[in-house]
């Protein structure tokens, strides 16, 4: 009875907790993986919104990682 309550989660499910635990990694992971195949056009809806979300994600991780690298860039020049 328990085994039946956890079955192996989807495509879209893990790519759903990924996202929002902020999961850039495993998004990643998850959209170069992504099934060729699904079994509705709704089905497809979801993973095309997913996936615009995780670009929108892995975007804003590239912009913070851009300050991030501005703010050593000027550590460094300020302690030479």
């Amino acid at each position: 009875m328990l085994g039946k309550r956890f079955m192996k989660m989807n495509w879209s499910d893990s790519l759903k907790i990924a996202l929002l635990e902020e999961n850039t990694q495993k998004a990643y992971e998850l959209i170069i993986n992504t099934p060729t195949h699904f079994k509705d056009m709704e089905e497809l809806l979801t993973a095309q919104e997913l996936i615009s979300q995780t670009i929108e994600m892995l975007e804003k991780d590239k912009e913070d990682l851009k300050k991030q690298m501005l703010q050593v860039k000027m550590a460094k020049k300020f302690l030479e």
